[in-house]
């Protein structure tokens, strides 16, 4: 069961770089698998369906990738964004796959809007968290804005790294990323 269901995402994710995902029909997906149409509708509704049990893989590595970060000494706050070097190392590694659902058409709207759900509610959490830890007792910034702020600079970050001719390693580029959000995180934080 797990392994079809492997296979059929496997078989996608290589169609979505060599064909845009609109065009990637359930007869594709079947074809590239070497499953039968049954078999297929045993575990989706449609291929759609299927994009979105592959997005529940995605959620799970942020969740561990946040559950595992360990900030600096002095500096809980950078737990907020303790997802970042492990999704640059994973996009890395499907580069490719990363670019056709992220920035082509068709998938790339529901895939950046999951990913911006699913982070939004793992940086709000961890925000709230260190709400009480926080130095300044007044923080001009709401809650929400600042979890806008962080998902949607982290999403703006791996678009340009992910379409960028000469690419920076995942580790630089989560370094850059910290650059730019972490002033932030310590002016309300630190």
């Amino acid at each position: 069961m797990q392994r079809t269901r492997r296979l059929l995402h496997e078989a996608l994710m290589s169609l979505v770089r060599i064909k845009k995902y609109e065009a990637i029909t359930v007869q594709d997906i079947l074809d590239r698998a070497d499953v039968g149409r049954s078999t297929f509708y045993m575990h989706f509704r449609d291929k759609d369906d299927m994009l979105y049990s592959g997005l529940e893989n995605l959620d799970q590595r942020v969740r561990l990738a946040q559950t595992a970060a360990e900030p600096p000494p002095g500096r809980s706050y950078e737990r907020i964004i303790g997802f970042s070097s492990a999704m640059f190392e994973h996009a890395s590694e499907f580069r490719a796959v990363h670019h056709a659902l992220l920035l082509g058409p068709g998938a790339e709207g529901v895939v950046r809007r999951h990913l911006h759900s699913v982070l939004t509610e793992v940086v709000g959490r961890e925000i709230e968290t260190q709400l009480p830890l926080r130095r300044q007792a007044k923080c001009f910034v709401s809650t929400e804005l600042l979890t806008h702020f962080l998902v949607s600079t982290y999403i703006s970050t791996l678009n340009w790294w992910i379409t960028s001719k000469n690419p920076l390693t995942p580790k630089e580029i989560d370094a850059a990323y910290r650059h730019l959000v972490l002033p932030c995180l310590a002016s309300i934080f630190g």
